[in-house]
Formats: structure tokens, sequence, C-alpha cells
């Protein structure tokens, strides 16, 4: 299995014809990261900076993605009956999506406690068999999509009781992408602030109400000007 390589060159383009020619493989078998677009500087001289590109064969995400539907199937297959699993990319993690003709209840359990158990040691044996960092996050019967909605629901809530209290608010700890939606859900919210605060792979997201500036900050208003006498 090829590891992910570095390509560069004057153009995005002649860096992936590149890794096209060092993998002996077209563009559309290659998965591609961008890591510099390059610029060209001034006349093409000063300040130049070379396109970098990070480029590996498709073939490895199939074995991945074979192998996350295999573990999860056989691991599923003990709770609900005939479980398929589709995969897909997604930024920084990989969602795997159960669907079966059983109920669903007995999958998702309580507050999807038994969806998240099952995710946990999915991620474990990924972790052991995969050379490299994978995150894989289940989902099943649209559980996920309702819970993200939910917390950012519950977080605009916190933000609200944040300014209304003048007190910082704390979610729950949780996992890096449900996180994320904690901070993409109030970065529109004005007069509050958020950070995350925590050790390990679970962390709580901190609602901080921004202090109202003070008299001797507020602008002052400029006097009119004086007019020729």
């Amino acid at each position: 299995m090829s590891e992910p390589k570095e390509f560069q060159s004057k153009s995005v383009d002649e860096a992936i014809e590149e890794a096209c020619s060092f993998f002996s493989c077209i563009r559309d078998e290659l998965e591609i990261t961008i890591l510099a677009g390059g610029s060209s500087g001034i006349f093409g001289l000063v300040g130049a900076k070379k396109a970098r590109i990070k480029a590996q064969p498709r073939v490895r995400l199939s074995e991945l993605e074979t192998m996350i539907r295999a573990v999860t199937e056989r691991i599923t297959a003990a709770i609900v009956d005939n479980p398929r699993v589709e995969v897909e990319h997604q930024s920084d993690l990989i969602k795997a999506t159960i669907k079966t003709s059983d109920d669903m209840d007995r999958l998702l359990g309580r507050e999807g406690q038994v969806l998240g158990a099952v995710e946990y040691v999915v991620n474990r044996i990924v972790a052991r068999r995969w050379p490299s960092a994978v995150r894989v996050m289940l989902d099943a019967d649209g559980f996920r999509e309702r819970q993200d909605q939910e917390l950012s629901a519950l977080a605009v809530t916190l933000a609200e009781k944040a300014k209304s209290t003048q007190s910082p608010q704390s979610t729950k700890p949780l996992p890096s992408y449900q996180r994320r939606i904690v901070h993409v859900a109030l970065q529109a919210v004005t007069d509050i602030q958020t950070k995350s605060k925590g050790d390990g792979p679970l962390k709580r997201v901190l609602i901080i109400p921004k202090a109202p500036p003070s008299q001797d900050e507020a602008p002052k208003s400029e006097s009119p000007p004086q007019q020729d006498s």
C-alpha cells in the first residue's frame, strides 16, 4: 500500500502530472490534497512559490472502505438482521451509514448509546489494522443528522443564556466533529466567544459572554469643527 507523497511544481496541474507519473496512474485514480496553490511572484521572478500537493492512489481508500464496511457489518449483525453499510468520506472523517429492515431502536439504543458503543469498537479495530489515523462515524436512520440539529439548537440556547446571565455556559464532553458543530452554529452570534476545554478526545465547549466595553473604552464623539472667525 502506497503512503501519501508530496509533490512540488510550478503549478498544481504540473504537480499532479508528476504524481501521476510517479504512481503510474491517471488523475482520476489519485486522491489529491492541495497544500499550496503556488504563485508566479512579481514578473515571474521575485517571490515565486511552488505549488505543493499530496497524492496517493485511491486503491488505499477503497481498501479502507472495504475494511470499515466488513468490520461494521460483522459487529452489527449481532444486533440487527442483515445490516448493510454504506461508506462515504466527509472532510476529516469517514461516515458509515447502517441500513437494515430490522428494528432500528435496538441498534440506536437510548439516546444513541448502543450506536455510540459500536462506533467506539469499530474505531478501535480500524486503528489497530490501519497504519494512519482514521476517524469513523456511524449513523443509522438519520440519527446523526437529528443529533446535529439538536446540538446546534442547544448551542444557540446556551449562547442566549450566557449573554443574559453574563456567565459562561458549557456543553457536555463532545467528540471533535460535534464540537465543530457548536463552534459553527455560534460563529455568527455576537457578544460571545467559544473555546474547547479538557483533555483527551472528548472536550467541552465553553460559551463565554464578551464583556461590554467600559466607558473609558467607548468611542468618544468628535467635537464639531470650529468655524473660522
